[in-house]
């Protein structure tokens, strides 16, 4: 172990953006492309150093971030000197691009520091080939009103644990999110669903918006979403609506990185 290196690491925050419809999810997974393998693995090859990066979070298989926040712990003689915005985005594909570097404090963690996460679902009664990858088609959108699916979302607040909304198996220690905001926005071809808490359980955005669909469609009914979520039930009639129309629209810390950045900015 060079215990030298650990004397002298600086830890930077790169934020990216990605879109997920080739790999599944930042996570690496066997056997299956990831974000996060992608970026360590060009990174390795274009410096020829072990590159290893912590990410801000999880996002499932498909979906898309428009903001999201990896940090990598690196030492003067290896290449801060050479780690540019530039570089790093000439080596990767065009799915996946770097915005911006940041240094910060060694106990800064992109994780566990990052104290709310907002996410936006859109869905459009129109077809668009040029939207596919980023919006749910779905026509059966035009038979909701925006009150009916308000309605629905506010009734996210009636709790404080969601195991209601999460997929089997996902491994958390408890199922407690702080909720700031839920709320359905109608476009001009379409629907967005915008959704903030400091955090969110596996699967738990597309659960949501699948049963806000449900109630305004009239398959369930308000006292049995109630019910079910008062029990930490899943959803009767649980529906996962699909990834491409999920975005990780913003990650926010405490302290604005800009603050935390000190000298190093590109």
């Amino acid at each position: 172990m060079n215990i030298e290196f650990y004397l002298n690491t600086m830890r930077i925050f790169i934020e990216i953006c990605f879109d997920g419809t080739a790999y599944c999810g930042w996570q690496k997974q066997p056997n299956a492309p990831s974000v996060q393998q992608t970026l360590e693995e060009r990174w390795s090859e274009l410096f020829n150093i072990p590159v290893t990066l912590l990410g801000c979070g999880r996002t499932d298989t498909g979906v898309h971030a428009s903001q999201f926040y990896v940090h990598h712990d690196v030492s003067n003689e290896d290449y801060y000197d050479r780690l540019t915005v530039a570089k790093l985005n000439a080596v990767l594909p065009a799915d996946i691009a770097v915005k911006q570097l940041f240094k910060v404090s060694d106990h800064f963690h992109s994780r566990f520091d990052a104290n709310k996460r907002s996410y936006i679902y859109r869905c459009t009664h129109i077809k668009n080939p040029f939207n596919r990858h980023f919006t749910f088609y779905y026509p059966l959108i035009r038979d909701m009103t925006l009150e009916a699916l308000q309605e629905a979302a506010e009734l996210l607040f009636a709790v404080d644990a969601y195991q209601s909304f999460t997929k089997t198996n996902s491994g958390v220690e408890h199922y407690h999110c702080q909720l700031y905001e839920a709320h359905w926005v109608r476009t001009p071809d379409g629907l967005e669903f915008h959704i903030s808490a400091n955090r969110f359980l596996r699967g738990m955005v597309r659960l949501i918006v699948g049963m806000c669909f449900n109630y305004a469609l009239g398959k369930i009914s308000k006292s049995q979403i109630l019910e079910d979520m008062k029990l930490g039930a899943q959803i009767q009639k649980s529906w996962s609506v699909p990834a491409e129309g999920l975005t990780l629209e913003n990650v926010a810390y405490p302290i604005p990185l800009e603050i935390l950045s000190a000298d190093f900015r590109i």
